[in-house]
């Protein structure tokens, strides 16, 4: 028998070259090769999309304010690209800073909406990693020359509580 063949059955045409008799009857290495890297190339779109997708959610840290006083951040990045920024001076008021996101890869650009009749800040770049927003890019005159702090993803706590 020619190798890379396999026996005629009834659901064959004779003797004809298929996939599954060249890698079942042929060559037994390269069709767990195959069968490993369709597992693998599964997996990893698998992967690439749920990395694009968990951006979404919330996320906090922490700065010094210029007064001495504590700055706590919050970052809302809505499934739908809505986004609201909540800085806590703390002993003071909170400010809040609506607005939107873009994910390009690793990095997220947040853009702010005008806050009355006043321009709206710059955009800030970060880049997500894992459970962190790292801030790369962002207007110094704005946001000082340290910048927005990194941004941890909060843990939710089913039922609001």
């Amino acid at each position: 028998m020619p190798p890379f063949r396999s026996h005629p059955i009834s659901c064959d045409r004779g003797w004809e070259w298929h996939l599954s008799s060249f890698g079942m009857m042929g060559h037994p290495l390269f069709s767990r090769c195959l069968l490993a890297l369709c597992w693998l190339i599964s997996a990893g779109g698998v992967t690439l999309f749920a990395a694009e997708r968990e951006v979404s959610g919330v996320y906090q840290g922490h700065a010094p304010a210029a007064d001495a006083a504590k700055r706590v951040f919050t970052l809302n990045l809505a499934p739908d690209g809505g986004a609201t920024l909540t800085t806590l001076y703390i002993g003071k008021n909170d400010v809040n800073q609506q607005g939107h996101w873009t994910q390009n890869g690793t990095q997220v650009v947040l853009t702010f909406e005008p806050m009355g009749n006043n321009k709206p800040p710059r955009p800030i770049t970060f880049r997500h990693h894992g459970h962190e927003l790292s801030p790369i890019h962002w207007d110094p005159s704005e946001w000082g020359r340290s910048g927005p702090p990194i941004l941890h993803r909060s843990r939710t706590v089913q039922g609001g509580v």
